[in-house]
């Protein structure tokens, strides 16, 4: 299931029927009452590295994925038999194979973490997260909640307090918190206010195929295509390859108004009727990396209150490419899902689904990062990209431009 759909809406259900039995064996701090830690960028999305204790008392540190939009605490099968974690109750979903077990000890900075009664869970037989993304957990909001939580995109850093410590700065936005820890901001779109869940986990704004659809029959001068390419190509398949992908050119969060922020669409009933269960009010979408990463973002979980400074602008430009949608397989290599009609003709002529790319000039393409391999076909307009992909055990080169896809 996890490398089957965006692993924070999947496990947020997941995580609703299944609870460990047992309480974390830790205690929370009553010495130190925040942590600042280095915040790793990629892709859009916000990892830290958190600190565990081995049975010989030495301490491993792992790389997770930070994710507001997270349902449970996730750790790697390799990573919890190195901390010899006992496994619980195995289920399967959708082919995935999962196992409950009581929340290991853990530290961030030096400061453990509040896990007691944490939803936690070992994926069995993955050695990442998801395929493309390397890392060895989640950390989900859920647990976020239990803190004052400071995102800083642009000065990479990642900040975790206890309640009350932090005096909050920034513009404020209401962002109430249901049961799930899921907070819940509003972005006002063609003149009309929608709410989203504020989703770090997400390396791209996502919104409701029918209100796409709705906003690319009323406004023809926003650019559009069918497939998401560039950061909206989250390794989801055969979904992403009929996705709406849409440049909003005027978005406005709290009081910011921001230019030709990209969305992509999913299937109508996704966020209204799903993830609306498990937030405070409706909501059409999720706002993703592609927007966050511009800003300094502070959470106060306990007043349901999110502060944003911006540092950045979001990059426009962001599908300067070649136009493919890829899936990171569980052997690190990679499959293309489908070839953009904005291509030229050579492009959509020579690669076709099913292909695997090989490399991209010199990128050797297996086993990169999902962010990588995506990179590696961005560029000015009109350079060159030399792909290297295999079809039916043959390989074969073609040498493609980089054009604006949308």
């Amino acid at each position: 299931m996890v490398r089957n759909r965006i692993i924070h809406l999947a496990l947020a259900a997941l995580c609703i029927g299944y609870l460990s039995a047992a309480q974390a064996t830790q205690k929370p701090s009553t010495q130190k009452e925040l942590a600042t830690v280095p915040l790793y960028v990629e892709f859009n999305r916000p990892f830290v590295d958190l600190e565990f204790t081995r049975p010989d008392g030495s301490i491993r540190k792992a790389r997770f994925w930070v994710d507001t939009g997270g349902g449970g605490f996730i750790l790697t099968e390799p990573l919890a038999k190195e901390l010899n974690l006992k496994l619980g109750q195995v289920f399967s979903e959708e082919g995935e194979k999962m196992a409950l077990i009581d929340p290991p000890q853990a530290s961030i900075g030096g400061m453990p973490l509040d896990l007691k009664d944490a939803r936690a869970f070992v994926i069995i037989g993955a050695k990442n997260i998801m395929p493309g993304v390397n890392a060895e957990g989640l950390f989900p909001g859920h647990i976020l909640r239990r803190y004052h939580v400071i995102f800083d995109y642009p000065g990479r850093k990642f900040t975790l307090a206890k309640p009350g410590v932090l005096k909050p700065r920034g513009v404020q936005l209401p962002s109430p918190i249901g049961s799930t820890g899921f907070p819940r901001i509003e972005a006002t779109i063609a003149g009309e206010t929608f709410g989203f869940l504020l989703d770090t986990g997400a390396s791209f704004t996502m919104i409701s195929q029918e209100l796409l659809n709705k906003w690319a029959n009323q406004h023809a001068d926003w650019p559009k295509v069918t497939g998401a390419v560039g950061a909206a190509n989250m390794g989801l398949g055969n979904m992403e390859a009929r996705g709406l992908q849409l440049r909003i050119p005027d978005f406005q969060l709290a009081t910011f108004k921001l230019e030709g922020i990209g969305a992509i669409s999913r299937p109508k009933g996704t966020f209204e009727n799903y993830m609306t269960q498990m937030m405070t009010s409706p909501i059409v979408g999720a706002i993703g990396g592609n927007v966050l990463n511009a800003f300094r973002i502070e959470i106060d979980y306990a007043s349901g209150v999110t502060y944003l400074e911006k540092k950045a602008s979001p990059n426009k430009y962001d599908a300067d490419m070649v136009g493919l949608t890829v899936r990171a397989q569980p052997d690190g290599s990679y499959l293309v899902v489908a070839v953009s009609s904005r291509n030229p003709k050579e492009v959509i002529d020579a690669v076709q689904p099913k292909d695997k790319l090989i490399k991209v000039d010199k990128l050797e393409v297996t086993g990169a990062p999902l962010a990588k391999v995506i990179d590696s076909l961005r560029g000015k307009l009109q350079e060159k990209r030399t792909l290297v992909l295999e079809r039916d055990g043959k390989s074969f080169t073609i040498v493609v431009p980089v054009v604006r896809i949308l």
